[in-house]
């Protein structure tokens, strides 16, 4: 009874707390903060079918796919509280499976590594997928250090679905923790290396992971690497400064970073807010970190791994600080340019997750070296010591980051404003296929509606409403304003910039298929007052919060025109629209002839058979037009397999066919499909192969426990037979 109560006081101590780190957010209600966008209904169709490539969310489809299924049982405030719980609950018991030792050195571990500055931070901006991987880190460590030490087949399968894992909730995560392996990797060859059997067997058996892994990552290996461009192409000096590590104490940005602080957007609560002498706390942690490499490193069985960890840590200090530092700079800037994809670490700090790492695992066996020592003292004072030094360092993560514990009312549960919900309804019961055009363009909002200290939110538009959504995309940080490569947010704001000299705005945004603009009463609506003059745009709903803009022009998903007009820009097509109806033409950008015949657009009757497919009634008309919403991809179209042309530069255009045809997107059926097809076959192998093994291996021991039971069995009876044969002689 004693043994099961100290197996299950792990999983107790760490849900108890990751319930007090959520307290009063766990009320009914959305946690909105930053990037933490969650609302009634998720919807991720178009990254299941890649209509939506995001470079930022491509590993995380199947981790969609199952939030969408979920939030159609349960509402979508209850999913969120869920994944919550989940990662600070994993984080702890992760790192605490992670530790070597049991006892008081795991719990420290555990406790730090879910609550410190790092995981505060993170949770206030709203970066719940970065914290979900970093919560994972700790198992997949655990398995790679299996794996090297004893390597097998079973093992290589653990590791390469656990680095899946990591990867499906951040991409992020996959430098964290390949950056750990690789450390951990060499110092194993480098201690082994006189013995090449050894060396081998690890060698092939991470080997074997990594194909594993790939195989795995097919869905969105091969989608990123045949994209024909990504939002890194955008990224230049300016994320570097942007992004780079910022000093939240007059102590300076290396001592921020190594205490865990330094994240880039700063009006947060610290402790230093609260304590004068906060660094006593820090200082405290790297002191059992440093003791603990000291104790250890020559230990026989850990030694190597204390000393790869230490290497993960100053490796991740180093990368941490960033552009922050003149002297960590060079290094930074060189990967930023050079290594394949670490651009998309501009945000430098998150290595101060594998930093934590490193000061759990050894700070733990700091403390517990340090306790053993002391308590082995025979002066009292030294073993009362011990246990102070024990209470010390339980309490110190707790109130090194006490703010994290319900965000100390930085952050409130909330729901949306009731005239959101009026507007989705009534925008449901129009029957038509079209766009909503979401204003102010921004893609960050204070929201004047969020109980929060900190009302920024990136915007829920495109998952509160259930028609397709245009917003803003534009980040507007420091000297960013943009870094989308989406034609439909650059046509959009090419109008927007000429709001005041245009008064047919419904008309210009027509070929977008947008019947209604959406303004909400946030931060500079009361710029888009050129909206009320326009000559084809009505009030449909003017509420305290909003108004609701119906586009009186006449539009389609699918049209047919029989004209097509050659622009040199959009200038050139803003100034014919004063005197042709943009809708009866096709605008290709270039030189040529004008086919100028009728001006007259035909709604062409369109069938969606799915996100990928519609069937296209035929038509007179020599061309058409097949609209897209913002969130799908303009490119890799066809029509009957015929390639598209662009109208305005980008929207999907054909020459029309009499009969029926279809209109594909390609890149599904060509890049996805046999992607997703490939992952999914190696999955269901591994599987078979990590867990048919183990039936067997219990099967042999159950049969082996029966047969040594069942000889007892008759030795007993021929032994009753022998006794009562005696008692009758």
């Amino acid at each position: 009874m004693k043994r099961s109560t100290k197996n299950w006081l792990p999983y107790l101590v760490y849900a108890l707390l990751s319930f007090a780190i959520l307290g009063p957010l766990l009320r009914i209600g959305y946690i909105l903060s930053l990037d933490m966008v969650f609302t009634p209904h998720l919807s991720f169709t178009n990254n299941l079918y890649g209509l939506s490539e995001n470079l930022w969310t491509v590993t995380t489809t199947p981790l969609f796919l199952l939030m969408q299924g979920a939030s159609q049982i349960i509402p979508g405030w209850l999913v969120q509280k869920f994944i919550l719980f989940l990662i600070f609950f994993l984080a702890g018991l992760g790192m605490h499976r992670l530790f070597p030792i049991k006892g008081i050195g795991a719990y420290f571990a555990g406790i730090f590594y879910m609550i410190n500055p790092f995981t505060y931070t993170r949770l206030i901006a709203g970066q719940w997928g970065v914290l979900a991987a970093y919560a994972l880190i700790p198992f997949a460590v655990r398995a790679f250090i299996s794996l090297v030490e004893d390597g097998s087949l079973r093992k290589a399968i653990k590791v390469a679905i656990l680095t899946t894992l990591v990867g499906i909730f951040a991409i992020h995560g996959l430098f964290f923790i390949f950056l750990a392996y690789f450390i951990i990797f060499v110092v194993k060859l480098l201690r082994e290396r006189k013995q090449r059997s050894v060396m081998s067997r690890v060698g092939k058996y991470v080997g074997i992971s990594a194909l594993m892994f790939l195989g795995l990552n097919m869905y969105w290996l091969v989608p990123t690497f045949t994209a024909t461009e990504t939002a890194l192409e955008q990224m230049g000096q300016q994320d570097i400064l942007v992004f780079a590590p910022q000093a939240t104490s007059s102590l300076g940005v290396t001592f921020d970073v190594a205490s865990m602080h330094g994240f880039w957007r700063g009006g947060y609560l610290h402790i230093k807010d609260f304590v004068a002498y906060w660094w006593i706390f820090p200082i405290f942690i790297i002191f059992l970190t440093i003791y603990g490499f000291i104790s250890r490193f020559k230990d026989k069985d850990t030694g190597w791994l204390v000393k790869s960890l230490t290497i993960i840590g100053v490796a991740s200090f180093v990368l941490a600080l960033g552009a922050g530092s003149k002297f960590t700079s060079p290094i930074f800037t060189w990967l930023f340019y050079h290594f394949p994809f670490f651009k998309g670490l501009r945000d430098s700090q998150k290595f101060v997750g594998l930093l934590c790492l490193c000061y759990a695992y050894l700070g733990g066996l700091g403390l517990n070296s340090l306790f053993h020592t002391m308590k082995a003292q025979r002066k009292e004072i030294l073993r009362i010591g011990a246990w102070t030094l024990i209470f010390f360092a339980l309490i110190t993560p707790l109130y090194y980051s006490f703010p994290i514990f319900g965000t100390h009312g930085q952050l409130k549960t909330t729901d949306y404003p009731q005239e959101w919900y009026e507007v989705n309804h009534h925008l449901n019961e129009d029957k038509e296929d079209f766009n909503i055009l979401f204003l102010p363009w921004h893609l960050y909002i204070d929201y004047s509606w969020l109980p929060n200290e900190d009302q920024r939110l990136a915007c829920p538009a495109s998952h509160f409403f259930d028609k397709p959504v245009i917003y803003g995309d534009n980040m507007e940080i420091g000297n960013i304003y943009s870094e989308s490569t989406n034609p439909i947010s650059q046509y959009i704001e090419f109008l927007l910039q000429k709001g005041d000299e245009i008064d047919n705005l419904g008309e210009l945004l027509a070929p977008l298929n947008v019947k209604y603009v959406l303004l909400v009463h946030e931060v500079d609506y009361i710029h888009y007052n050129f909206l009320h003059q326009q000559k084809d745009l009505t009030v449909e709903l003017e509420q305290e919060g909003l108004t609701l803009f119906r586009n009186e022009h006449p539009l389609a998903r699918v049209y047919g025109v029989d004209s097509v007009v050659y622009i040199t820009d959009w200038d050139e097509y803003l100034k014919l629209s004063k005197n042709q109806d943009v809708m009866g033409h096709l605008y290709i950008m270039g030189k040529g002839q004008d086919e100028i015949r009728s001006s007259e657009m035909e709604a062409v009757p369109v069938e969606k058979r799915s996100p990928v497919k519609y069937q296209i009634a035929g038509t007179e008309k020599g061309w058409t037009i097949f609209t897209v919403p913002q969130e799908v991809n303009t490119k890799h179209w066809e029509y009957d397999g015929k390639k598209s042309l662009d109208n305005l530069g980008f929207m999907p255009a054909f020459v029309t066919e009499e009969a029926e045809a279809e209109v594909v997107f390609t890149r599904f059926h060509r890049i996805y499909l046999p992607s997703y097809i490939t992952s999914t076959v190696v999955l269901c192998l591994l599987t078979v192969g990590y867990w048919v093994p183990r039936c067997y291996k219990a099967k042999g021991k159950d049969k082996g426990y029966r047969e040594e039971t069942g000889d007892k069995h008759d030795i007993d009876e021929l032994r009753d037979i022998s006794m009562e044969q005696k008692e009758q002689t």
